[in-house]
């Protein structure tokens, strides 16, 4: 019978058949077991709001609390804070200025990432308040002493542990929320201190129920158990107590139980790595009423589905069979050699709309193919005439220089001649057109006109020394390594000042390797900007190579490229006494292979 009914008939009576058959028979199953199963349907669409609205709340609220937490830790980059809480504050100790700068520094970090933190204290080894930070002078009357709860607990935390907990002050008369944390060290897990963070009770509830949606009831707890926070006073009894396990917790979002003869919806997770609870009661009255509603909505469904599948089975032949033929006579245009042949694409995406796309995407990539052979053929023609502009321009102007060092000869002024040999030399090795690679000393010899010529710009301004090993000179480099370095000496060290400036230049082995050293007594660099220059130096670059500056990250990256993330340079600067740049590259010589 199945076959009677679509292998003679045409390709629109198929689509009438089979939208029937296919449609009708799953419909009338559907809808004898979605009234049986619409308890359970209903109950995982709830669940499923509920546990939307769980993992954001959870993942927001922990990203609050994970800042805390992370403004905490980042002590560990304060050196001087944390030697200030193992071992005391001594106020005859010459390094004080610079301890109170990095509290100061320190305050400001965690304020500027938490402004709902009003007050930092600061607790070491021993428990004794080192420092503290006030937002308002108001809150300096804060004192973390015997009267606040868990006072002795919270400054003795173990390893990876935090506490929190509000209470009221008496002497402010304000509600606080409390957070603390004890420091250790990562390796040896010996105690530092404890820091403490105080925040108001207002800006954490508000920070709390501006993602909460009434009627539900947030409660927070602390790793001991203690709710620190409770929308109200509704289903104490429902939210279990929490004691945080040494054992690894899962944040998992989506641990959400029905509770109450599933009149309540209950939703736990865990923050802070597992520092905090989070339960979330989620009222859930109307599933009754949407149990009720279920079986109308069925009915009503399924004779609207019908009359739908009836109209539909009516037009859509018309809708797949019309887009078929087009693409048929498309494709004999195409047999025909009319490449130009495209079909207007429907808005809609179908798999008919994706045959046609597919259709446009072939011609256009075939148009695509043939003008881009073209335009192939044409560009290797013109890189070969720009290629043999090249080889003249450099050629033109290195005989030109020479014409007139010849010229200076016969005038009798032979610092002229020399000054047209060194720029000749610097032109012949730039516009080299052999191998990129070169030796330190054919580098050298280049730095030294260079140097020549900025010596008669500079007179007795500048000196230079070299100190390299003769056994070093045959060592391969790739080319231009040395002459953008002392380039930005006599730039940065000449440019702005009018006293003399030494610049030494030297190279020594250093087992497998071989190190360049520039070091000047120039001006330094100051400490922001030597590290966001070697911070530069240690970030890869995407963007080295767009254009033709050859700068410090450029040399950087391209000695990286040649021989590997273990060479490269480093700069080492102090204001007001110079600064050192060591180039790092592998011993080889010239025409040996580096591995």
């Amino acid at each position: 019978m199945i076959k009677r009914l679509f292998v003679p008939r045409s390709i629109r009576a198929k689509i009438v058949w089979s939208t029937v058959l296919i449609s009708l028979l799953p419909l009338l199953i559907l809808s004898f077991l979605f009234y049986r199963t619409s308890a359970r349907s209903l109950e995982q669409t709830m669940i499923r709001s509920s546990d939307q609205n769980a993992e954001y709340l959870s993942g927001y609220l922990n990203q609050y609390f994970h800042n805390i937490s992370t403004s905490a830790l980042q002590v560990y980059g304060f050196e001087r804070i944390t030697n200030m809480m193992k071992h005391g504050v001594s106020y005859n100790d010459p390094d004080v200025l610079n301890l109170n700068e990095s509290l100061k520094n320190y305050y400001l970090l965690v304020q500027n990432k938490n402004l709902d933190i009003i007050k930092i204290m600061i607790y070491g080894k021993d428990n004794k308040l080192e420092d503290s930070w006030s937002r308002a002078s108001s809150y300096d009357a804060i004192r973390f002493e015997q009267s606040v709860p868990n006072y002795k607990e919270m400054l003795d935390l173990p390893f990876q542990h935090t506490m929190m907990f509000t209470y009221s002050d008496d002497a402010l008369h304000q509600d606080f929320f409390v957070y603390t944390i004890t420091i250790y060290d990562p390796f040896y897990r010996e105690k530092f201190g404890t820091l403490v963070f105080y925040i108001k009770s207002t800006a954490l509830a508000k920070i709390v129920e501006s993602n909460n949606r009434p009627p539900n009831v947030i409660v927070l707890q602390n790793g001991r158990g203690d709710a620190f926070y409770r929308t109200n006073g509704k289903y104490e009894g429902i939210v279990q107590k929490y004691v945080r396990s040494d054992q690894a917790v899962s944040p998992d979002p989506r641990n959400i139980t029905f509770a109450k003869n599933k009149d309540l919806l209950v939703g736990t997770s865990y923050l802070d790595d597992a520092n905090i609870a989070l339960t979330i009661v989620y009222p859930n009255t109307e599933l009754a009423r949407n149990r009720r509603n279920t079986l109308l909505i069925t009915i009503g469904a399924l004779l609207f589905v019908m009359a739908v599948i009836s109209l539909f089975s009516l037009l859509a032949q018309q809708y797949v069979t019309r887009p078929i033929q087009r693409l048929g006579r498309a494709m004999k245009a195409v047999r025909s050699g009319n490449f130009h042949m495209t079909l207007k694409t429907p808005k809609h995406r179908d798999d008919l709309s994706e045959l046609t796309r597919n259709f446009n995407f072939m011609t256009d990539k075939i148009r695509e193919l043939i003008e881009t052979e073209y335009q192939a053929q044409l560009r290797n023609k013109e890189a070969q005439i720009l290629a043999l502009q090249m080889q003249i321009n450099p050629h033109f102007l290195y005989n030109t220089l020479q014409t007139i060092g010849g010229k200076a000869v016969l005038a009798g002024d032979y610092e002229i001649h020399e000054m047209c040999r060194a720029l000749g030399d610097m032109f012949r090795y730039s516009f080299y057109e052999g191998n990129l690679e070169s030796t330190i000393g054919q580098e050298l010899a280049h730095v030294n006109n260079y140097l020549y010529l900025q010596q008669l710009r500079f007179e007795d301004l500048l000196l230079t020394e070299f100190d390299v090993d003769a056994s070093l000179m045959d060592c391969s480099v790739i080319r231009f390594v040395l002459q953008p370095m002392i380039e930005n000496v006599v730039i940065h060290g000449l440019g702005k000042r009018e006293r003399q400036l030494k610049l030494n230049v030297g190279a020594f082995r250093e087992q497998d390797d071989v190190v360049i050293e520039l070091k000047d007594d120039g001006p330094g660099i100051e400490p922001a900007r030597l590290a966001a220059l070697q911070s530069g130096l240690e970030r890869r670059s995407y963007e080295v190579f767009s254009g033709v500056s050859i700068g410090l990250k450029n040399v950087h990256e391209r000695i990286r490229l040649a021989y590997g993330p273990a060479y490269g340079l480093t700069v080492d600067s102090e204001a007001g006494a110079g600064t050192r740049v060591a180039i790092r590259i592998p011993y080889k010589k010239r025409g040996t292979e580096f591995v």
